[in-house]
């Protein structure tokens, strides 16, 4: 079972996405300690988020260089990082933004317990934004696969990627709409102490 294409991929996403997944999906929670001073200033969402988003395409692309031990198991192995990677920064990245709008969890950088909270951290809107960041992918690669072969699998879904590369700009404004929907109710769960 494990060894079908699919899990290649679905592996090749997690592979190449860590950090995107573990930092991305808490932004701006990150920031949560000076967001109200940072709100203040004359900052620009699309300035902000355009600077994680780098941060989260950065470390996306060095995962997948040094995932290049993978080759080990295979170039189809290799092959399903590379393609996860293409997802994962066309569109991955701007899912774990669009849903970082969601999380009102304060994080803590300067305390060793508790850094993450506990209870706003998942909620309803953050599950059904998460749904495409692997079914997605999945889905659209199973049914290229199934009619043409792996490879049209593969390049499937890196045309996905792509796409959401080429449209970045119209994301980024409809992820921007969202953070300034949300700012007000973010500010207050920031300042929430427990």
């Amino acid at each position: 079972m494990y060894s079908a294409p699919a899990w290649k991929l679905f592996s090749g996403i997690f592979v190449s996405g860590g950090f995107l997944f573990t930092f991305g999906g808490f932004v701006p929670s990150w920031d949560s300690s000076y967001y109200p001073l940072m709100m203040s200033q004359n900052i620009k969402y699309k300035e902000y988020l355009l600077s994680k988003w780098w941060l989260i395409v950065i470390a996306t692309a060095i995962s997948v260089i040094v995932a290049s031990f993978y080759l080990f198991l295979g170039w189809k192995m290799y092959l399903a990082i590379i393609v996860g990677g293409i997802y994962n920064i066309g569109v991955n990245a701007h899912i774990v933004l669009w849903g970082g709008a969601y999380v009102k969890t304060p994080i803590d950088l300067t305390s060793g317990k508790k850094a993450l909270g506990d209870k706003k951290a998942f909620n309803s809107k953050t599950l059904l934004i998460s749904i495409p960041k692997l079914l997605l992918p999945l889905l659209i690669f199973d049914v290229f696969y199934k009619f043409q072969g792996i490879i049209a699998g593969y390049v499937s879904v890196a045309v996905l990627g792509i796409l959401g590369l080429a449209f970045r700009n119209k994301v980024f404004s409809f992820i921007e709409r969202i953070y300034r929907k949300e700012k007000y109710a973010t500010l207050a769960a920031y300042k929430e102490k427990n």
